[in-house]
């Protein structure tokens, strides 16, 4: 598959830094999960509130799909801006045998394959701490990786269809911050009103939280599939219509 070309070319330029990314990998949780999980955490004693688990093990969950979800987001927007606009790395890539859907396919890999090594030192940093013992908790790693992957696949064909980097200021500030607070990440969304709550089921976000939180923290349940399906069906959405807008951009 010539998409792997793409993952290779990406790993052999990221295998430069490899170390200091793998350790802000490790020390993002570590301090979120102090801080927040531990620091907040200690000032909340109402478990009932959180479907009996305390609040570091309910933070904890969320802020593992979430992380993904941002660094997912991020790798739509700058990275690939780069590649079509200011040094464009793709016009270079089409004169060799690959594609378009070879490099739009490769980009989407390469998310996954970076959101793993996010994913996988929060998960056993999670596990260390003894905030689960579910023998379905490893399979939150892909479900966070998933999130995100469909994040990013979404904001790139959007990316795609952008010719400045002006537009990535309201993207963070209008949606992908509010994802990132108001999703179930730090509190249950019934506290929020009654439209908020409509609107967080529509997000990416609030399944990935719903659906690791199942296989970490609480027992699995039908709706589990719901949420799968919403996130595999954004990253198809994503995938098709990314696609399409990358060939529009990019063949004559």
């Amino acid at each position: 598959m010539n998409a792997t070309k793409i993952v290779r070319r990406n790993s052999l330029v990221h295998w430069r830094a490899w170390r200091s990314s793998f350790f802000l990998s490790v020390l993002s949780p570590v301090m979120f999960l102090s801080a927040m999980g531990l620091g907040l955490g200690s000032l909340v004693e109402e478990e009932q509130a959180f479907g009996g688990v305390d609040y570091l093990a309910f933070f904890a969950t969320g802020m593992l799909a979430a992380s993904c979800m941002q660094a997912g987001a991020f790798s739509g927007t700058y990275p690939v801006m780069n590649k079509i606009v200011w040094q464009k790395n793709y016009d270079a890539v089409l004169a060799s045998p690959l594609n378009v859907r070879d490099i739009f396919l490769g980009e989407v890999s390469w998310s996954a394959v970076m959101l793993t090594q996010l994913a996988t030192p929060f998960f056993m940093i999670m596990a260390f701490a003894g905030i689960f013992d579910s023998p379905l908790a490893i399979l939150a790693i892909p479900v966070a990786v998933l999130v995100g992957t469909s994040c990013a696949a979404v904001i790139m064909a959007y990316t795609a269809t952008l010719h400045t980097d002006e537009a990535y200021t309201w993207l963070f500030r209008f949606v992908v911050t509010p994802l990132f607070l108001l999703s179930g990440t730090f509190f249950p969304i019934d506290q929020l009103p009654a439209w908020g709550r409509v609107v967080a089921h529509l997000t990416p976000l609030f399944h990935g939280v719903e659906l690791v939180r199942q296989l970490t923290i609480y027992d699995l349940d039908p709706s589990a599939i719901w949420h799968l399906g919403y996130l595999v069906a954004l990253l198809g959405v994503g995938v098709v219509v990314g696609i399409r807008n990358f060939e529009r951009r990019l063949l004559p």
